[in-house]
């Protein structure tokens, strides 16, 4: 008998394949950057498939010749930093000067295995063996968990659970939760992604990839914030976390388990806070439990449970438990107004942290200047709110490397940005494009379409094409897509003909396009097609992604999206900034903004943590855009054939 490289089951070795898995031995794996099955580790593991990979590291699973099991070995292997040759073991960087950025990565990797390895005699978190490196890079290695995520549990079970499930869920984590903060570490990734069903009936916490010391700063790691899940402290510098944090984290993930609905993301609750309670959602859930939720998910902290004994403590306990609004009123606080978007950066199983280059070019000097950055508010005022704290956090970012730039941004009301820019004495260095051009000498921005940061957005390519010349910068972009009520029909796949739809459903159209993307579909076209899509009279919906927040408030839970395809997958550059010629100095500190402006920091600022609604022109932020927001998974496999107009 011999074993099985692949899933480690024994078999007769006169068979040429694995009779339990089909394995052949010899067969490379499906990505060859993958350690081939069979490759021998510490002396000890013996790699088999590859069970789980993102941006940041590759799972595997592996067999333990000391112990005789089957384990889990997780290798850091940042996806665009390094490389293997097919077959061998050794990670090849990339380039010397991305050495630094991989080595904190490492760090950080190393230490949510040192993190684990505290908690190896939980039961509700998952065990670690040993952690070491070797081949250029680090290796955990952890139990194997025969399960699935809850998030994928939930994929497949309507998209929500009963109360006494999610208490079940509450009860496991919540008493993995506690073990973790007597030892001062908070976990700040809690979700369902993040949180496994075992087979056997376990329920374990994992990943803590994002967890640090409540009050050691040299401990701070970079995190994917997922809307919905994060607290607002999470967003911001001056807010201090602990356990709360966590706290938030759990009762929003009880919250989505119950009513199937992902919470609305908590720094738009700052600004309004809407929403539902979640017996209102879901009638079974009883009053008390729904109140207790929401006391977790308070914004205000002086109303939230302070750790999660107490939060467990109310989950468990008869006694009534008042409404948040009621406690408020009662201690007489007031809402507080305002956002706190600031640099906490992004990391999808991906880095996306202050990169080298910046502090590469932060050696080099810009003069020492004023120069002004204008934008036109939208009237809504939650937006504006946002947009303008995600704006000061780029700027912070950015003196952080060219302190002795001062950057004064204004904002202005759509009725007076234009008279603005065509009458104003000082003009600004540069200025957000709403149609008109200012009353300066418009600046070329040749330079910024050809640096670092503009290689790595592949769709900059097709500015000249769309406007003429690389007078105009876009952010970001829309493109077109179908939406789909789910309750009232089911379709797959991209979408390359209105046939497809209406022999499935009725069809609306509120994209002016529309019959340029398919045939026949301008016939569709009407002013209240969104609305009438919204109210349940129209199956399909043809328009961009400019609606997605929109659609997404209307239909919780119901609201699919569909890729277009075709000769004219007509899409529209959004977020376009000019720059005026106005001095030697201005015009080196201006373009150096907005060639900043595409880096992966800001374009999370603008476009992640500020839902902006368009879509990142950072192929990255791009990427880690479809992680952070599960409904646009897929959309952009076609971005070749996108065709941009005016």
């Amino acid at each position: 008998m011999i074993r099985c490289t692949s899933c480690f089951e024994e078999y007769d070795e006169a068979l040429e394949a694995c009779p339990h898995c089909g394995y052949v031995k010899g067969t490379p794996p499906e990505e060859l950057s993958q350690l081939f099955p069979g490759t021998e580790l510490a002396g000890r593991y013996i790699v088999g498939k590859a069970v789980g990979f993102g941006g940041f590291g590759i799972t595997y699973k592996a067999w333990d010749k000391k112990l005789d099991v089957v384990v889990a070995i997780k290798e850091y292997y940042p996806s665009g930093i390094v490389n293997r040759t097919p077959g061998t073991k050794e990670v090849v960087i990339y380039a010397r000067k991305r050495q630094k950025e991989y080595d904190y990565g490492k760090e950080r990797f190393l230490d949510e295995a040192r993190n684990m390895a505290k908690f190896s005699s939980e039961p509700n978190i998952i065990n670690v063996f040993e952690y070491f490196e070797e081949n250029n890079t680090a290796y955990i290695a952890m139990e194997f968990l025969n399960g699935i995520s809850l998030s994928t549990y939930l994929h497949t079970n309507e998209e929500k659970i009963d109360s006494d499930q999610g208490l079940d869920i509450a009860r496991s984590i919540g008493s993995a939760l506690c073990k973790i903060h007597e030892k001062g570490i908070i976990h700040r990734d809690v979700s369902p992604d993040n949180i496994f069903l075992c087979f056997g009936g376990g329920i374990k916490l994992i990943d803590f990839g994002a967890a640090r010391f409540s009050q050691d700063e040299s401990k701070l790691m970079t995190i994917i914030l997922k809307p919905g899940f994060a607290p607002p402290e999470q967003y911001e510098k001056i807010n201090e976390q602990g356990p709360w944090t966590d706290v938030y984290a759990l009762g929003a993930t009880l919250y989505y388990v119950l009513t199937g609905v992902k919470p609305e993301e908590s720094t738009n609750r700052k600004i309004n806070d809407t929403l539902p309670y979640p017996h209102t959602l879901e009638p079974s859930i009883p009053e008390n439990l729904s109140n207790c939720i929401m006391k977790a998910m308070a914004i205000d902290l002086k109303l939230r449970f302070p750790n999660v004994e107490e939060f467990l403590k109310a989950l468990e306990s008869e006694k009534p438990i008042v409404t948040v609004e009621k406690e408020k009123k009662g201690k007489k606080t007031k809402r507080l107004i305002g956002i706190g978007i600031a640099a906490a950066v992004l990391a999808a199983g991906i880095t996306i942290g202050t990169m080298s280059w910046e502090k590469e070019r932060s050696e080099e000097t810009l003069p020492t200047v004023t120069i002004g950055m204008w934008y036109c508010k939208s009237g809504d005022a939650a937006k504006d709110a946002g947009e303008e704290a995600s704006y000061k956090a780029m700027i912070a970012d950015f003196n952080s490397s060219f302190p002795n730039v001062t950057i004064e941004l204004k904002g202005f009301e759509a009725s007076e940005y234009t008279a603005a820019l065509k009458s104003a004495d000082k003009l600004p260095a540069i200025y957000e494009y709403e149609g008109e051009r200012s009353a300066g000498e418009a600046l070329s921005l040749e330079s910024v379409f050809s640096s670092e940061n503009a290689g790595k957005c592949s769709q900059l390519k097709k500015v000249s094409d769309c406007f003429g010349d690389q007078s105009l910068l876009p952010l970001g972009f829309s493109i077109p897509v179908v939406y789909e009520n789910t309750t009232l029909v089911s379709l797959e796949g991209e979408v390359t003909s209105l046939d497809q739809l209406t022999s499935k459903g009725s069809v609306v159209a509120d994209f002016d396009k529309a019959g340029e993307l398919f045939a026949g579909a301008e016939k569709h076209f009407s002013n209240k097609a969104q609305q009438d899509f919204f109210d349940g009279k129209a199956a399909f919906c043809i328009s961009t992604t400019d609606s997605y927040s929109k659609a997404a408030e209307a239909l919780p839970a119901r609201l699919k999206m569909l890729r277009t395809a075709g000769d004219n997958v007509i899409c529209n550059y959004k977020d376009l900034w000019a720059a005026n010629d106005i001095g030697k100095s201005e015009n080196k500190a201006a373009l150096r903004l907005l060639e900043f402006m595409l880096n992966n920091n800001a374009q999370d600022s603008l476009h992640i943590r500020n839902s902006s609604g368009d879509m990142p022109i950072n192929d990255e932020v791009l990427s880690v855009y479809t992680t952070v927001y599960d409904d646009f998974e897929g959309m952009f496999e076609n971005k070749d054939q996108y065709k941009f107009e005016k």
